[in-house]
């Protein structure tokens, strides 16, 4: 995974629709686990990612494409709560934005389904790694 200067990890959204439409959960751990230390980094709370995090598993239970659509709008909230010397909502909207349009790239339903699964895997994996980097950087 490439760096910028400033030691922030780049995110690929088309590296990320490929995790999510081809089920790539190779890439898939790989990349939470960097992304997950970064969102650590960049000083995303606990209670932000857990807000997403129980929509996600909200749908989880009941499948509703237009709760899953409005997750995009409260990113881009969470992104822009933030200071300047945090970035972790922003890290964390440019993740999940281009998770969320591949599930509905997917031409029906069920397709729709299989893939937003992996985006739950994604999100659950980046929580644990999130939840991981924590713990070892103290809280």
């Amino acid at each position: 995974m490439r760096q910028q200067q400033s030691g922030q990890v780049l995110v690929n959204s088309e590296e990320i629709k490929q995790i999510v439409r081809d089920e790539n959960y190779e890439l898939l751990v790989q990349r939470s686990e960097v992304w997950g230390q970064e969102l650590r980094r960049q000083k995303l709370t606990r209670a932000q990612i857990r807000r997403v995090y129980n929509e996600v598993k909200r749908l989880q239970m009941r499948w509703d494409p237009v709760r899953l659509r409005m997750l995009k709008p409260r990113l881009a909230y969470i992104a822009s709560r933030q200071q300047q010397e945090a970035r972790g909502g922003q890290l964390l909207r440019q993740i999940l934005t281009p998770a969320i349009d591949a599930v509905f790239e997917a031409q029906d339903e069920n397709g729709q389904q299989q893939r937003f699964k992996v985006l739950a895997d994604l999100f659950e994996a980046l929580l644990a790694y999130f939840y991981a980097a924590e713990r070892q950087g103290g809280r």
